[in-house]
């Protein structure tokens, strides 16, 4: 069997596969799966599991990559290489591909493409040399792609049409299907949560706060921004959460008084008036009301406010949910420093059972994991 798992034969391939744009009509991840499974038989391999990155750029550093990053970062099993359908599937840019094939080399490993006889030797100056220029080829054509795109972005805002992803509450419409938009109209769902929520938000705003909201939507069940826009194209919903942070900027954002946006800002005609795209959720006046009631106080961020980076941080996580655990402190001798997981409160869907919510004392937490491991 070509798939099968990790038996330390030395021939045990991880493999790879990246997609910048997944659409159903596409068949590309079928095509690099048999050209993956070829170059790993070519070389008297197997598989013994898929870093399948899709919708993700090429220009995204392999090591940081959703799939294929905790790999290269030593975070998943044993594995003996990797196999990829081409050079540009590891990624495109030259100082990542060569970076990727370097630690394969220098750690042992084999690093195998489809179309290369036999895994690549970077000690060889030959397979070096050609490895170097297939990643310069990747590279020069995602530059020419970046370069396509800037340019058509300058000109479609210069016409005052939007480019991109419609802003939260509005949605494109095409006249013929596959087409280009024809206008843009507000959503009749998303318009209508998100009116709601800036309507509760004045009616009380000592109650109701951008956190409250966020978890209010968690609970009933209402798809995150980013899942509204994947169902909206039909893809799948991941059933990410709303954040209160992500729910103040777009409470706050002049994108909702339908306005083209660039940057931050509204775009400006030549006549030096706001281009607007179609009716807005709201007027001026409901948005500086808005603004008033969500800034009162607010101070920068300036990063952890701790004299002290804790040893769990961002590394704990909650036994009941698996959601990352936070760190709770209070300027109260009675109330020392402890981990605490507040999934829940937010209304996060995958821990509405989290029931008892841990809290644990920091200092108990990190002394147990000092004692385990040292």
């Amino acid at each position: 069997m070509i798939e099968r798992p990790y038996d330390g034969c030395g021939k045990c391939l991880l493999g790879v596969r990246r997609l910048s744009r997944m659409k159903l009509a596409t068949s590309s991840p079928e095509r690099q799966r048999e050209d993956v499974l070829t170059a790993a038989a070519s070389v008297g391999g197997h598989i013994i599991g898929w870093a399948d990155d899709l919708e993700v750029s090429g220009a995204t550093d392999p090591v940081t990559r959703p799939k294929l990053g905790p790999w290269l970062r030593d975070e998943r099993r044993p594995y003996d290489g990797l196999v990829a359908a081409a050079v540009d599937r590891l990624g495109r840019n030259v100082v990542d591909c060569l970076n990727t094939g370097y630690k394969m080399r220098d750690e042992g490993k084999l690093l195998v493409t489809y179309g290369h006889e036999g895994p690549w030797d970077l000690n060889d100056t030959t397979d070096e040399n050609r490895f170097t220029m297939e990643a310069w080829g990747a590279q020069m054509e995602l530059r020419a792609i970046q370069r396509r795109n800037r340019s058509a972005t300058v000109k479609t805002r210069a016409a005052g049409r939007p480019k991109g992803k419609p802003s939260c509450g509005f949605r494109y419409v095409r006249v013929v299907m596959g087409g280009k938009f024809d206008h843009v109209e507000l959503h009749p769902h998303a318009s209508t949560v998100i009116r709601f929520v800036a309507r509760r938000i004045l009616a009380d705003p000592e109650r109701n706060t951008s956190s409250s909201e966020a978890a209010r939507l968690n609970r009933a069940g209402e798809p995150a921004p980013v899942d509204h826009l994947a169902v909206m194209y039909g893809k799948p919903s991941r059933g990410r959460p709303w954040y209160p942070t992500s729910l103040r900027n777009i409470l706050l954002s002049e994108a909702a008084l339908g306005y083209l946006m660039h940057n931050g800002k509204p775009v400006i005609d030549q006549e030096g008036n706001p281009v607007r795209l179609c009716e807005g959720l709201w007027d001026r006046a409901t948005r500086e009301a808005l603004k008033k009631v969500l800034t009162t106080g607010a101070t920068p961020w300036k990063g952890r406010r701790t004299n002290r980076g804790y040893l769990l941080t961002e590394v704990a996580l909650c036994g009941q949910c698996h959601n990352r655990v936070y760190t709770q402190t209070q300027n109260s001798p009675a109330m020392p420093p402890r981990y605490a997981c507040t999934a829940r409160n937010k209304g996060w869907p995958s821990a509405k059972d989290c029931r008892p919510a841990p809290l644990i004392r920091t200092h108990f937490l990190d002394g147990h994991v000092e004692e385990w491991f040292l």
